[in-house]
């Protein structure tokens, strides 16, 4: 058995077991029963103070004793909700879960407790997006304005970047002129990215609609900075498609933020003025006028593919 000078409580347990599921793409949740069951092979690999193995008594001290101390009233950050179908409390990540919450930050101890989380969650299946369940029109729509908005960031980084390097006309950078109504990248014989971002915008479209339907108040961020949960979803939703969302977003690149929940899409530019970073933000109400009107564009070129 491990044993280490940190003195690893059960409440520091259910958050690193939050945080790790969340993280690594698991479902950001967990039952109760799971939990025990859970604890119950981490203890037998390493001490943990202050047990309970009474799941109810054990969820409820947790919840009392963070209200107390580390959240602000009323602003819990993480949910227990009854399942009727599991016959079980539901433990939940939400968007206010954070590094704050991490409470173990010694590289060497997170090491070893997330060897151990991640052995038992081995056999544990990875967050899914199921695309094939049927999606109302409205929710279906919502993903088709959000979509573009990330389309106009990833096109505006491929036109800038061609212009740096001398390979496109500065004045040519609107999308529907020169990818819709004529494929300008053809024309002065570079590769076409059309074809990929007819693929992105259907395939993520129908993504954030799924997302959306099941969480009203979705969240999706490529910023780290924004909560594990946001973060989480952005690489689910970008999962496979990586590359295209890479042409705007990612280390020393734009960030953005889509927030359902307010119908905002924030994108997030840091300018480099001499030795320092000036973060700009600029926030896009989601179905805008330019977004419905792209959206037209998208939805006519696929039609006519």
């Amino acid at each position: 058995m491990v044993n280490l000078e940190y003195n690893l409580t059960v409440d520091d347990l259910i958050q690193e077991y939050m945080i790790y599921k969340v993280n690594n793409g698991y479902e950001p949740q967990f039952s109760m029963s799971e939990f025990i069951s859970f604890l119950y092979f981490f203890t037998s690999k390493m001490p943990v103070e202050d047990l309970l193995f009474e799941k109810e008594k054990l969820f409820r001290r947790f919840f009392e004793r963070k209200a107390e101390s580390d959240w602000l009233p009323h602003v819990p950050h993480m949910d227990m909700i009854y399942s009727e179908d599991d016959g079980d409390y539901i433990i939940k990540a939400n968007y206010h879960l954070g590094y704050p919450d991490k409470k173990v930050r010694d590289e060497r101890f997170t090491k070893i407790i997330d060897g151990i989380i991640g052995e038992y969650l081995s056999e544990y299946p990875k967050r899914k997006i199921d695309e094939t369940i049927d999606i109302d029109d409205n929710f279906l729509m919502t993903g088709k304005y959000t979509t573009v908005e990330i389309v106009r960031d990833i096109w505006n980084s491929y036109i800038s970047e061609q212009i740096k390097h001398h390979k496109w006309p500065e004045q040519c950078k609107d999308i529907d002129k020169y990818l819709f109504e004529m494929d300008l990248a053809e024309i002065i014989e570079l590769k076409s990215i059309k074809k990929e971002l007819l693929d992105f915008y259907e395939v993520i479209s129908r993504r954030i609609a799924i997302l959306y339907k099941q969480d009203k108040n979705l969240i999706i961020s490529s910023n780290d900075l924004n909560g594990y949960l946001a973060l989480a979803n952005y690489e689910l939703l970008a999962s496979g498609y990586q590359k295209t969302f890479g042409r705007a977003f990612g280390r020393w690149k734009s960030k953005f933020d889509i927030d359902l929940g307010s119908s905002i899409y924030r994108e997030l530019h840091t300018i480099y003025v001499g030795e320092e970073d000036e973060l700009k933000i600029k926030d896009y109400q989601i179905g805008n006028d330019i977004a419905k009107k792209l959206v037209k564009t998208f939805d006519k070129n696929i039609q006519n593919n």
